[in-house]
């Protein structure tokens, strides 16, 4: 017998309290530090009463332009910094495929999927054209209802990251930066629905039916990328990245990857002198260790919004809308991730 039920709604009131809830906690770190800092920020001005449009910016900045910056795009300057970034999302209105059980349609589930996500990242500037950087990354996706847990699983992804930054041509209004990287990647599935239908197929538990799977995925490549300036107020940032490396599926050879990204963003301090800044972006990213069971890379549209009242802190609030097909739903998954970013420039 078919049961079907009504698909789960996302719930918008909730969204939009917390939305709310975390713009109020950005507000309140930003003004702590315009208090604590604000020394520094009358310093950077020949006499106190006079513009700040005059300012000169140290660091990712070209032609007087403060480029607001996304982990996720990249900056192609030779810095030294430390950042740390922590986000949370959940599903739209996820239609989760009817679970079939030995051919038979059983029931129709519900629920959502949650993300949470942790990211560490430093890199030092060794020559005036060349900096070294690495990165750790912690996330997890999981259902929050018996319904999503059962159909898709946990996955808890972990990964670390290295490479070099090379800059290969600048002048007032723009820069090219090269990259080298080699990422070490672990996937971890827990499958519940595969370990159900793998009992009931065969009988019993079977050695190749695991309900715990790790896929491990070692990479290396490279990429370009560029920053140009159009004025004091709009900046355009973009990457693109190839790299080869191990598949999901262990029976074919290594694969390559490729991926890319571009944001428009603007700042209203030097004109408005209000230290906030925009950014509106597109990239597009393959889940490592996922691939086999996607129909599409996941494509990510990103807003960010940024305190710019500090040349050495890059503090920002994002959000981000992603949506990917898995090769068994009949619908796309479509995300809303939250993410808190700060990152400190030495």
């Amino acid at each position: 017998m078919k049961i079907l039920s009504q698909r789960s709604k996302f719930s918008s009131e909730g969204m939009k309290i917390t939305l709310l809830g975390v713009f109020l906690l950005l507000s309140t770190v930003v003004q702590g530090y315009g208090n604590i800092l604000s020394f520094r920020n009358s310093s950077l001005l020949s006499d106190p009463n006079d513009s700040l449009r005059g300012r000169v910016y140290e660091h990712a900045s070209l032609k007087g332009h403060k480029f607001i910056i996304n982990s996720n795009i990249g900056s192609p300057f030779i810095e030294t910094f430390i950042e740390n970034r922590i986000g949370a999302g959940q599903t739209i209105d996820l239609d989760i495929p009817t679970i079939r059980l030995s051919g038979g349609e059983v029931v129709q589930l519900k629920g959502e999927l949650v993300f949470t996500a942790l990211n560490f990242e430093y890199q030092q500037k060794i020559k005036d054209w060349m900096a070294f950087n690495a990165n750790i990354v912690v996330s997890g996706r999981l259902g929050n209802k018996a319904g999503s847990l059962i159909s898709e699983g946990v996955n808890v992804f972990t990964g670390y990251q290295f490479g070099w930054l090379f800059k290969l041509y600048k002048n007032k209004e723009m820069m090219l930066s090269g990259t080298l990287d080699v990422t070490n990647n672990s996937v971890t599935l827990v499958d519940l629905n595969k370990f159900v239908q793998g009992i009931i197929d065969s009988g019993k538990i079977t050695k190749d039916n695991k309900l715990v799977e790790e896929i491990p995925g070692l990479r290396a490549g490279g990429g370009l990328r560029g920053s140009y300036a159009f004025n004091q107020t709009f900046g355009f940032t973009g990457f693109v990245n190839l790299r080869n490396g191990e598949s999901a599926d262990r029976d074919n050879a290594n694969r390559w990857f490729f991926n890319f990204g571009l944001a428009f963003d603007a700042d209203l301090m030097p004109k408005q002198k209000v230290p906030i800044g925009f950014l509106l972006g597109f990239y597009s990213l393959d889940f490592a260790g996922a691939e086999e069971a996607l129909a599409n890379d996941p494509k990510n549209i990103i807003f960010q919004i940024n305190y710019t009242g500090k040349d050495d802190l890059n503090l920002g609030l994002g959000v981000n809308y992603q949506t990917y097909k898995p090769v068994n739903f009949d619908r796309s998954i479509n995300f809303v991730n939250i993410v808190l970013g700060l990152k400190y420039f030495f």
